[in-house]
């Protein structure tokens, strides 16, 4: 079984060869003025685009931020009471209880840290992009 398996692969390995087509590295090689001309390409088209300047960040993208942290703003404030409610009257309740509630307050901390987080780095980094 194994002498057949062995036969099977060097002919597929045969076949592959002959019928993939090959290409030489000596027809690709190219010479020093077609690299030359080739960076020149590379460089004009790189003029030739737009760059994203501090006015079209303003105008653009921060409103969608601002809209962005205000909608999780408003969010964060109703699962805060909510949460905030639950954990009042949770009183005798089982230990069950209390620590899905306290799962559930952690995962609201974290939340509110991620977003403020990045709302913060969004800041700090549109400032010191903007002064430069």
């Amino acid at each position: 079984m194994s002498k057949r398996i062995l036969i099977i692969t060097i002919f597929m390995l045969l076949l592959a060869t002959i019928c993939i087509p090959t290409t030489t590295f000596a027809t690709s090689v190219k010479t020093w003025d077609q690299m030359k001309q080739d960076l020149q390409n590379f460089e004009q088209r790189g003029q030739a685009t737009t760059v994203i300047n501090n006015d079209t960040v303003r105008e653009n993208i921060l409103p969608i931020a601002q809209i962005l942290v205000a909608v999780a703003s408003g969010v964060l404030v109703v699962v805060t009471c909510i949460l905030g409610l639950k954990y009042a009257t949770v009183g005798g309740s089982s230990a069950e209880t209390k620590a899905k509630l306290k799962k559930q307050l952690v995962g609201l901390v974290v939340s509110i840290i991620v977003v403020f987080g990045a709302q913060a780095i969004w800041a700090i980094i549109y400032n010191l992009m903007s002064n430069i």
